[in-house]
Formats: C-alpha cells, structure tokens, sequence
C-alpha cells in the first residue's frame, strides 16, 4: 500500500480544519485548552511551510526539529493545565528533561539539521501516550458524554497517534523496516492515523464551551 504525495498532503493539512474552527471558536473555549489551540495553529502553520520547502526541493529537517521540540513543551503546558501532575514543580522538571534530550541529539549525537530527532520524538511520545491514558482513564469514572468531551478526544487522538509514532520508530530502530513493501504499509498506516486523529482535533475543538464543567484532579503520583 502506497499513497500518492498528493494523497499525504492533503491528509497532512487535514489539522488546517482544526485551526480554522479553532480562530472561529477562540472566544468560546476555555483556557484550560488555550496550550493545545496554539499547539494546532503551530501545527497548521508547520505543515503549510513544510509543503513550501518540499516543493521548492529545500529540505524540511530543521522545520520539524524546532517543532518537535515545540510540540512537547505545548502538550506539556496542556497536561500541566488539566492538573495531571500532582506537584507543578515536576511538569517543569519534565521540560527541562525534554531540553536537555533535545539538545543533546539535536547537536551533540547530530549536526543540528542534518537528521530528524529520532530519539527525542520516541521518549516523548511515550510521555504523553501514559499522561493521555492517564486522563482517559480519569475520565471514563467521571463523564457521561464522553464522545462530546473535548479531553477524552484529544486524548484518544494523542494516544492513537503517539502510540503508533513511537512503534513505528521502534521497527526502525531495530531494523526492522529492510522490506520496501513493508516499509510502504507502515507509511501508509501512518497517514491514514494521521487524518484520523486531525479530525478528531477538529471535533474535539468544535465541542469545546465556556460553560462546561471542568473539575480535573487526573493526578500522577508526581
């Protein structure tokens, strides 16, 4: 199974429906999801001039290795602001681990530019994968309309997403990803979970209200 690159783009710039809701809906959501609106305008944003670079034959490796970097600080900032951490100092420890790793591949192990943050992208993908599980978890004992509750979708979209990131490079890391036809399926699942969770972005942001009850104690033992 292989995918056109029109077919990839366009499923890449599927989170721009999420974005334009969001400039929309600003007014009315909450700030307690302020960190993951700024987060999909990034993302919009990253996408747009990825797809510039691509087609102007410029490479696109810098782009993404300042956005991964960004990425995590802003779903941390989210997790940090849903109260998932019992003490606020370690969110900022989290972060400062995230930096220091960051840094540390991006210019030490590597030339900064000349190979993707392999490495980082896994670790903190695994982060956020047990921090959404954790409020999935809170969640499915607290609410009734969990297919209308904005957490539980951008949760689930996270959980889907990074679960899937971090196997996908763990095949690449031990090799195996060697058959051509192999390599082309994980590929294309992984535009295809993509599309799924940029939509799921964009209903979660459509759900978002002022007046929805926000009562988030998804305490870590932190």
């Amino acid at each position: 199974m292989h995918f056109s690159f029109t077919v990839v783009t366009v499923c890449a710039l599927s989170i721009l429906i999420a974005g334009i809701i969001a400039i929309f809906r600003f007014g009315q959501i909450k700030q307690v999801y302020y960190p993951f609106i700024y987060l999909t305008w990034i993302t919009c944003i990253t996408e747009l001039l990825s797809l510039y670079l691509v087609l102007n034959h410029h490479h696109n490796i810098i782009l993404y290795t300042i956005y991964s970097l960004v990425e995590s600080l802003l779903l941390l900032w989210f997790f940090q602001k849903l109260e998932v951490f019992k003490r606020v100092m370690f969110s900022y420890v989290l972060a400062g681990l995230f930096l220091i790793v960051w840094f540390v591949e991006s210019f030490v192990i590597n030339s900064f530019g000349s190979q993707f943050t392999f490495c980082f992208n896994a670790i903190y993908g695994f982060v956020f994968v047990l921090l959404s599980v954790r409020v999935i978890n809170g969640l499915l004992f607290t609410e009734k309309h969990l297919l209308k509750n904005p957490t539980f979708l951008i949760c689930i979209a996270l959980m889907i997403f990074f679960t899937y990131d971090v196997i996908n490079r763990m095949f690449r890391w031990y090799g195996l990803n060697e058959s051509e036809s192999f390599v082309h399926n994980i590929e294309a699942l992984q535009v295809i979970i993509n599309l799924i969770s940029n939509l799921i972005f964009a209903l979660a942001i459509f759900f978002m209200r002022k007046k929805q009850p926000l009562i988030f104690r998804f305490w870590l033992f932190f």
